[in-house]
């Protein structure tokens, strides 16, 4: 048990750090190449050749500060452990399945575990070989069509796609309404024949994935509707950022919902988000006061255990030492503003070293905070915090719009994987307790983790993000075009100043009354068809647990080891998807 929450402290370390590289660095691209970010005279916030020269470099940029962010917002938490896992300790709902999973690991490493091992490898291996080969069927190009590209080549067509070819309803993909119905001005309904999304649903459950999935209902039922019918059917008018001009969302007849999606329900989405973060911040406002008086009490030793400190002869340090945090904290303002001085400006590169490191620390206490008390961390909300910050202060020193935005989202990258190491790591000091593991060992593990996950996420991440910009990877990306969304109506063409605070007060209502209003607006992001498998893949699994699972329980007195390897089985059969 001890080593399997070892091995699972490195990986949260290698995994976790890259959520800046995913959520917030592909924005940049998107607003250097993406058609959906262009501006009037066929322009880009960002100056695409600020990037082509310098890609890696600029990812360089990132991997080094996110590899200082992340043991810095790792090493802060040593400040909190004692307080909010032994002293008063928080719930962090779901921890008991980690403890489970150690205990049965425990088990099988007495008495030989190789047969359920196998089990598990052969239903990973089987689900994984049939998705693949329905996926090869529905992407894979390999029937000619007779037609030629541009190029001169042969247009070629997936088998499914094939099929479909002359079905109105469904293109191989997708089934979906089609989009000369007079239905799609008013909205788009579909869904999308994806397993990855139902397998996600599963995880989730019904609840979680209906709650995030009510953005997105939301969107495609009251906003769209009401864009194409506002102003007596003229529809809604919107700034079109290829034109220069505002154009009615009816114009766009017989896909108004598209442009009601893009140009209305974006921007309300992006309040949403502002507005939810926000409030879950502010409903966190009394840990402010307990964790300032935490701080105060670990460092002048108040009411504190001098044994936390001890070096222990032959088995060194039972905690981090505390005193690394200040000198990291020096290490990391001076390494990340002389790493970042080397594509930008001195001062600027210093004004966000100090922000990086100042937001860690305030926010990373918020971040473990809610963490623990509900297992959602708020990265999302803190870092488009963290993004108007940047912009705000960048604007007001002078920087151009295009460094500007290149330089404050390439900062929000830093940040994102410094906020969820602040975070989750909570995730795996707890269960630690539970199997006796030394905090320092643990801690050894999450920092180790951090750097190779570093190297993999900025090697990729400019990859990718140029691809899924330039149209090559088609992935739907919610979170960056979330961020590119913003920084675009930040620093380019006509802010919807109405719409952000329509959509600043729907995330405040849905986070006071769901507690997920960033879930919420990060779910208008989403389209119909993304979801709805979410949603029925959460129902299937309530419905299986209610139907088979239970009823097993019941009818065969299956013990809560026996329940719980049955429920692996499933999440083994939903990870091959």
């Amino acid at each position: 048990p001890g080593e399997v929450n070892l091995s699972a402290s490195a990986s949260t370390g290698a995994s976790m750090v890259c959520t800046g590289f995913v959520f917030t660095y592909p924005a940049i691209y998107l607003l250097a190449y993406s058609p959906k970010y262009e501006l009037a005279g066929g322009n880009y916030l960002v100056d695409s050749s600020l990037l082509l020269p310098d890609s890696w470099a600029l990812a360089g940029v990132a991997m080094v500060a996110s590899i200082l962010g992340g043991f810095l917002g790792c090493l802060y938490f040593i400040i909190f452990r004692r307080v909010w896992l032994v002293e008063d300790p928080l719930p962090l709902p779901g921890f008991e399945a980690n403890i489970k999973l150690m205990d049965i690991a425990g088990e099988t490493s007495k008495e030989g575990g190789m047969d359920s091992a196998m089990h598990s490898i052969r239903l990973v291996g089987l689900s994984t070989a049939v998705v693949m080969f329905f996926t090869f069927l529905r992407d894979w190009p390999i029937l000619g069509t007779g037609t030629k590209d541009a190029a001169g080549d042969e247009v070629k067509q997936s088998v499914l796609a094939s099929i479909s070819e002359g079905v109105d309803w469904y293109d191989g993909v997708d089934l979906m309404v089609p989009m000369d119905h007079k239905l799609t001005n008013y909205t788009w309904l579909g869904f999308e024949l994806t397993p990855m999304m139902g397998a996600i649903g599963w995880f989730m459950r019904f609840r979680v994935a209906l709650l995030v999935s009510l953005g997105t209902f939301f969107t495609w039922f009251v906003v769209t509707p009401l864009a194409y019918t506002a102003g007596g059917g003229e529809g809604y008018p919107f700034y079109y950022p290829i034109t220069g001009n505002f154009q009615s969302v009816a114009q766009f007849d017989p896909v108004a919902s598209i442009y009601s999606y893009s140009y209305v329900a974006r921007p309300m989405a992006i309040g949403a988000i502002l507005g939810g973060g926000i409030t879950g911040l502010l409903k966190m406002a009394p840990v402010f006061r307990t964790t300032a008086a935490d701080v105060i009490d670990v460092f002048t030793g108040e009411g504190d255990d001098a044994s936390r400190r001890d070096y222990i002869e032959g088995k060194g340090w039972y905690e981090w030492p505390i005193s690394h945090i200040p000198v990291l904290l020096i290490v990391s303002l001076i390494g990340i503003t002389l790493t970042f001085s080397t594509q930008f400006g001195f001062f600027a590169s210093f004004i966000f070293s100090l922000v990086l490191c100042l937001t860690t620390f305030a926010l990373g206490a918020i971040a473990v905070k809610v963490m623990g008390e509900t297992s959602i961390e708020p990265v999302s909300g803190t870092s488009f915090i963290v993004l108007l910050m940047l912009v705000l202060i960048f604007k007001a020193i002078g920087l151009n719009e295009s460094d500007t935005a290149i330089l404050a989202l390439v900062g929000t990258t830093v940040f994102g994987g410094a906020i969820s190491m602040s975070g989750t790591v909570i995730g795996d000091y707890k269960p630690g307790l539970y199997v006796g593991n030394r905090p320092m060992h643990i801690m050894k593990t999450e920092l180790v983790g951090i750097v190779p996950g570093t190297i993999v996420a900025a090697l990729f991440a400019g990859l990718l993000s140029l691809a899924l910009a330039k149209g090559d990877l088609i992935l739907y990306a919610p979170q960056a075009n979330a961020f590119a969304a913003f920084a675009q109506i930040m620093l380019g063409g006509q802010t919807p100043y109405d719409l952000l605070i329509v959509g600043v007060v729907i995330g405040v209502f849905m986070e006071l009354l769901t507690g997920m209003g960033t879930a919420f607006g990060l779910g208008m992001y989403l389209p119909m068809i993304i979801t709805l498998p979410m949603v029925v893949g959460g129902g299937l699994r309530d419905y299986w647990e209610a139907k088979f699972l239970d009823v097993s329980v019941e009818k065969e007195g299956l013990t809560e080891k026996e329940r719980t390897m049955r429920l692996l089985n499933t999440y083994m059969i939903a990870t091959g998807c």
